[in-house]
């Protein structure tokens, strides 16, 4: 969430556009504005109280000596933005954007005390943002009067790539913690029960893949996930990392032959596109933005999420690959993100969406 803000910030700015961020802050005591290249860094704290919060809030974008002029008001991510979201348009007499991520949907349309949060935003704005044709539909069908505009997330292709330095790194630990001939799954990021890694490895081990493939583990794992992964440790060849910035996993990557992305639910990971755009193959669910990234290339690759005998044999299908075969696949997918999901193309679709409105 907060990689993907940075990047549409920063593209936006880059763009011409002026942009504040209000973000809220639970160890903050007082309002904090830093100026910024085209737009501000307003740092609101939050305590027990988020009325009181949000009125603050309304409170120093209307106050006159802090000069700040809007047109647009966009909710991005997270319980308090959608709950202001209304109030603050009407208040504040502007355009209205939701910019819905995965879990502000796919949780908040069967979580009781959210869906009615998730509805008010939805009505009052004058578009919803999403990030895949399936999340269009879903919204659609749900709210026939949400303006549903889909924008896709982006990477920057020309400033992402290895050094040599990253690959010599990415051999030895491959050398230092991995069997030999044994090829290689990263999965990586928040590792959740929403993620299907359980499912994944579950199913890894009853069709006996579990002795084809060598698997590292890169971030913050949830409690239930990871005792579920230490009970049954000693069948899987695997090797633990912690969470890592997106840079740092440029020594991580190119030790993977492929990425996991076996989600029952999922918006667009930014794993999706960092991995593809270096030519990474993915073994993945055919979900939200997942499914709108991947090319016909990968179909063998993919299966309906939370089906274990496509799972089986996805995983079927990759342990017969050869090197190869890895790196045609990895090659069309690097293309294939590099031209249609860039993010000069996500930043010009906002900005078309903004004059729009």
């Amino acid at each position: 969430m907060a990689q993907s803000c940075d990047r549409i910030v920063d593209g936006l700015r880059k763009n011409g556009l002026y942009v504040d961020v209000a973000y809220f802050c639970a160890g903050a005591t007082s309002f904090k504005m830093v100026v910024q290249q085209n737009g501000n860094l307003i740092t609101v704290p939050v305590s027990d109280s988020v009325p009181h919060a949000l009125n603050c809030l309304y409170n120093y974008l209307s106050d006159p000596s802090n000069d700040l002029k809007h047109t647009h008001l966009l909710a991005f991510g997270g319980t308090l933005p959608m709950i202001a979201l209304p109030v603050f348009k009407a208040w504040l007499k502007l355009k209205a954007v939701v910019m819905l991520r995965g879990n502000d949907f796919d949780l908040s349309v069967f979580t009781p005390n959210k869906r009615p949060l998730l509805l008010d935003a939805v009505i009052a704005s004058d578009a919803v943002s999403v990030l895949s044709s399936e999340a269009r539909d879903k919204l659609e069908l749900m709210f026939p009067m949400a303006n549903a505009v889909k924008i896709c997330n982006g990477i920057s292709c020309e400033n992402w790539f290895y050094d040599p330095s990253d690959l010599v790194a990415a051999e030895a630990f491959r050398r230092d913690n991995f069997r030999l001939g044994r090829a290689t799954i990263g999965i990586i990021g928040q590792i959740k029960e929403k993620k299907g890694v359980v499912f994944f490895l579950e199913n890894m081990l009853k069709s006996g893949f579990n002795e084809k493939f060598s698997l590292i583990i890169v971030g913050d794992v949830e409690k239930s996930v990871n005792d579920w992964i230490k009970e049954r440790e000693e069948f899987f060849d695997i090797a633990f990392l912690p969470f890592m910035d997106r840079f740092e996993l440029l020594r991580v990557y190119p030790a993977c032959d492929f990425v996991a992305l076996p989600s029952h639910y999922d918006g667009m990971p930014n794993v999706l596109l960092e991995a593809g755009a270096l030519g990474v193959p993915m073994i993945a669910a055919q979900t939200g933005g997942i499914a709108e990234v991947l090319p016909a290339a990968q179909a063998s690759l993919t299966f309906f999420p939370g089906n274990a005998a496509g799972c089986i044999e996805a995983l079927a299908v990759a342990a017969a690959m050869s090197k190869e075969d890895r790196d045609r696949v990895g090659k069309i997918l690097q293309k294939h993100i590099c031209e249609e999901f860039s993010a000069e193309i996500e930043i010009q679709s906002y900005c078309d969406l903004f004059k729009s409105l």
